[in-house]
This record gives structure tokens, C-alpha cells and sequence, in this order.
């Protein structure tokens, strides 16, 4: 058992004391802003302000968890033996690394001003991890072990859980089928369209399915038998048809068929509609369409094109039953966009106060490698790689996300089936 010291005590210390030591670490602790109780505990004990007290590990706070605004922080980004640390202080560990954690799980940066791109998103590209090299590095859980490491050193007979690593494999269907169940008024405009265009291969494909009714996005045997044993969840785009919300419509028999029958062996979310980031109802109806479906409760989500604002997202969410989200992962770029590859709950900013909504990060995404990086399918399969030695080296969660048409060895996908049993081979190794 722990005990902390810190002459105040904040809403932001006890969030973020919740994500190092019982998420991250997995630990109790207790909290004080008693100094006598504090020192008279026997047990290890972190000391959270600038006195001098003995047989305590110190780290000096700065501002940061103490505030009650949101404004701009002047970070710099120190490398110590190849480990990334800011909000430099004079305490025994000479950085504050609780304040450090509460800036990245928050996605402190990301309630403040910036350009957002084409999509309305704060880009990975903006972000400090990015920008100071650590994008790809789980440094919350990495700060995690070396606070460990440090009380350990003055309390040698101090012992932390073991834990292993762990992974979760998702998918997002954002379209269903290329051309089942979604009726000949679809299929033939489609078709038209095609020739119009001259699209050899698209044409192949759509007189290969009139004949033989092998539809290139139905994947979901493939996944079944290659992901067998593999924690997998499936995610449905719902919305209304538009630009970038192309599913089945949800009264389709073929689409309620697939739902139902995924269902029996995964858990199934809500995939909230690229729509429903302005028009905020529209998460409600979505929801109500697969609860329909399903017969159940829908409390899991990830945003359809990883639209997310904060705290606007999240509290919309919320107030729509949703408990967990799966969301917290950058498009244009692979690695920890919270720095941490552990479930850890939302806090809002805003509210200053953890929220009922737990996060469920991911690391790495199928049009991440293909579309914004532009990798090879064995460069793909180098990045995944890394990704799961960089969590496998914490005891982490390690978290892919991939879509149906992805699998298809379609158009741009050709070869990529390959990607996805690699890095689903890693996963079980």
C-alpha cells in the first residue's frame, strides 16, 4: 500500500493519482494532506509538495493539477535515457511526472485553440507527442515503471502486481457489404457509374457478383476463422446515407442478419455516424436503431472517421447511455494519443471531474498504414510490429483497429489480408 502527501488536494490529483496507481500500476493508495498522519504511516510514501520530509520519494508539483483554467502551458520536453519528461520541477524526481500524465490521458492540448483539419480533427501531426518524437512511445505506463523503479529503491521490500499483456482485436463497418442487401436501385447506379468511369476492376467485381453472389467486402468468415481465440468487437455505422456515411440502411434483412449473427460470439457498439458531430441527436437515433436489432442495451461506441471534440463528444455519449468508448487513436498517425495503452476513465476539463465513460485507446489502424502513410503491406507489418513490442515492454493493452472492406484484396487493399493475420499471429505469440 501507498500513501501520498500533497497539501492540497485537487479533483485533477486524485484523477490522475486513479490512472498511475490503480489503472497503470494497479495498486491502492492513500491520500493525505496531513503531514504528521503522512509521516507517522509506515507505509511507501510519495511526498507531493516542496517540503523536505524523510523516507519519502518527492516530486515537486508544478502548477498544472492545482489550476482550475485551461490555458497554454510552456513545456519542454527534456530526454532522459531515452525516456521523455516535462514539466521540469526540483524535487527528488526532478519533473513532475503526475502533472506530466494528467496533461496526456486528458488530451489537455486538445481543448485548446487549433486548426483543425479537413475533418474537423485535431490532427496527431499538432500534437506534442508527434512533434517531440514520442508519439509511439507508451510513456505514461513508461513514467509508470520508473516511478515504480524509484520506490522501490528506497523501499526494496515494496512489491508491485505482475501483469501481462493483453489484446483486443476491432473492427469497424462502416459498409457492410459492397453490394448485398442494399438493393438493385443501389447496385445499378453503381454499375452505371463504373462504366462511366471506365473502372475495369469495379466492373469485374460487380458482374463476378450477379453470377457468383461473392460480394468482395463479406470478410466476416475470414475474420471468424483468422481471429479465432482473439478478443474481437464489431462497430456498425447506423446513420442516415450521405457523403461519408455509406452503410446499408439499417432496415435491410441483410444487415440485421449479420448483426445478429456476429452478436452471438462478439460484442457489438455503436459506430456514431459522421453526421452526428453536428448534428448531436443523431447519436440517439442511431443507438435506438441497433438496440432494435440487437434487443439489448448499447453501451460501447468509437466514432465513425474518429470524430471526436472535446468534451462535447464524450458528454453526448454519456447522456446517451454509452459506457465505454473506443475512439482514443489518431488517423493520419500510429502510436498512444494519450500516451498510455491502458483503460482509463474520462475526465472532463471542463466540468473538472471524471466522467462515467471509460476510454479504451488503440494504437493502430488499417487506413493509417495504407491511406496516410502510404506504407507497404510489409511495412505495415513493421510498424504493427513495433507497436505491440512497445506494449508488450509495459504489460499493456494492445488495441488494432481494422474494417471489413479492408480484407477484401480489393483496389488498394490488394495484399493487406497478409497484414492482418501477421499482426493477429503477433497477438497470440
Amino acid at each position: 500500500m501507498m500513501i501520498i502527501y500533497s497539501e492540497v488536494i485537487s479533483s485533477r490529483l486524485i484523477y490522475t493519482l486513479n490512472v498511475l496507481f490503480k489503472y497503470v500500476i494497479g495498486v491502492d493508495y492513500d491520500l493525505t494532506s496531513n503531514q504528521h498522519d503522512f509521516e507517522a504511516s509506515v507505509k511507501s510514501k510519495v511526498n507531493y509538495s516542496e517540503k523536505n520530509i524523510d523516507n519519502a520519494l518527492q516530486i515537486a508539483p508544478s502548477k498544472l493539477l492545482f489550476e482550475k483554467s485551461i490555458q497554454e502551458q510552456n513545456i519542454q520536453v527534456d530526454w532522459v535515457d531515452e525516456l521523455p519528461f516535462f514539466f521540469k520541477t526540483n524535487g527528488e524526481i526532478p519533473y513532475d511526472i503526475f502533472a506530466s500524465t494528467f496533461y496526456m490521458v486528458v488530451r489537455y492540448e486538445e481543448y485548446l485553440s487549433f486548426k483543425p483539419d479537413a475533418h474537423g480533427r485535431f490532427s496527431a501531426e499538432k500534437s506534442l507527442a508527434f512533434k517531440q518524437g514520442f508519439l509511439k512511445k507508451p510513456v505514461v505506463n513508461l513514467w509508470a515503471i520508473f516511478l515504480q523503479n524509484k520506490l522501490q529503491e528506497i523501499s526494496p521490500n515494496l512489491s508491485f502486481p505482475k501483469k501481462k499483456t493483453s489484446f483486443l482485436n476491432t473492427l469497424d463497418i462502416d459498409i457492410a457489404y459492397a453490394y448485398k442487401a442494399k438493393g438493385s436501385f443501389r447496385f445499378i447506379g453503381g454499375f452505371s457509374k463504373a462504366i462511366i468511369q471506365r473502372n475495369k476492376e469495379e466492373i469485374g467485381l460487380r458482374k463476378s457478383y450477379l453470377t457468383s453472389k461473392k460480394d468482395p467486402f463479406d470478410t466476416y468468415d475470414f475474420i471468424a476463422k483468422k481471429s479465432e481465440n482473439i478478443n474481437t468487437q464489431y462497430f456498425f455505422l447506423l446513420g442516415d446515407y450521405a457523403e461519408f456515411d455509406k452503410n446499408i440502411h439499417p432496415s435491410k434483412k441483410g444487415l440485421k442478419k449479420l448483426i445478429l449473427k456476429l452478436s452471438k460470439q462478439h460484442k457489438i457498439g455503436i459506430h456514431p455516424s459522421y453526421q452526428s458531430n453536428q448534428k448531436l441527436e443523431k447519436v440517439a437515433k442511431e443507438i435506438k436503431r441497433l438496440e432494435k436489432i440487437l434487443d439489448d442495451e448499447v453501451t460501447l461506441s468509437r466514432q465513425h472517421f474518429l470524430k471526436m471534440s472535446f468534451p462535447l463528444t464524450y458528454e453526448n455519449l454519456i447522456n446517451n447511455g454509452i459506457k465505454v468508448d473506443y475512439t482514443m487513436g489518431f488517423a493520419s498517425q500510429v502510436g498512444f494519443r494519450a500516451g498510455v495503452c491502458n483503460v482509463f476513465p474520462f475526465y472532463n476539463l471542463e466540468k473538472e471531474e471524471q466522467r462515467p465513460l471509460w476510454i479504451v485507446p488503440f494504437q493502430v489502424m488499417d487506413g493509417t498504414l495504407n491511406q496516410y502513410l502510404k506504407l507497404s503491406p510489409k511495412e505495415g507489418i513493421q510498424e504493427i510490429k513495433s507497436l505491440i513490442e512497445e506494449v508488450n515492454n509495459v504489460n499493456g493493452l494492445f488495441v488494432s483497429l481494422w474494417h471489413n472492406s479492408s480484407l477484401s484484396e480489393t483496389d488498394i487493399w490488394k495484399c493487406w489480408r497478409k497484414v492482418y493475420e501477421e499482426m493477429l499471429t503477433l497477438m497470440r505469440n
